[in-house]
């Protein structure tokens, strides 16, 4: 079961909840809660640059912090500086609608917010006639934000934003 888990946790770009694996796997909470824990002690024991992370009741795989700044630099190819700037007005505004983003950014942010769906920085959802953009956890992990609420994320960003 441990490597199933493994398979899961590496294909699934934002944290998951045990419930959501143990229902996935149709398994106990408890036995792919064990199981988690045992292949993140192994990666901990290879030392590897990939971790296992619990965020409140969710688990999580990513690259270490020791090397972010290295995929950073890769993934920082994908994103050129009018879709980074759409995401910081995402971020400090969300939740946002994608109306409200398109009068603010113009109309290339479709073009953005596509690209940015497809990396899972943001997420849409419809309300109404309405979609509603707001950052992931992706996005948070990414940018060391994990963790944290979207008050202290915004307030954050305003500070960067300042400096």
């Amino acid at each position: 079961m441990e490597k199933a888990v493994e398979a899961i946790l590496f294909s699934i770009p934002e944290a998951i909840k045990v419930s959501e694996i143990a229902k996935m796997l149709k398994e106990k909470e408890e036995n792919v809660e064990r199981a988690i824990e045992n292949v993140a002690r192994k990666y901990l024991q290879m030392d590897s640059a990939i971790e296992i992370v619990k965020l409140g009741d969710r688990y999580l795989m990513r690259v270490k912090q020791d090397f972010l700044d290295i995929v950073k630099r890769f993934m920082e190819r994908d994103l050129d500086k009018g879709t980074l700037r759409t995401l910081a007005v995402i971020a400090l505004r969300q939740p946002i609608t994608l109306s409200k983003l398109a009068k603010i950014r113009g109309n290339k942010c479709y073009d953005h917010v596509k690209k940015l769906l497809d990396l899972k920085f943001i997420k849409a959802e419809k309300k109404g006639r309405s979609t509603i953009l707001t950052t992931t956890e992706v996005f948070a992990s990414y940018f060391g934000f994990e963790g944290k609420s979207l008050e202290e994320i915004k307030q954050e960003l305003r500070k960067m934003r300042k400096e």
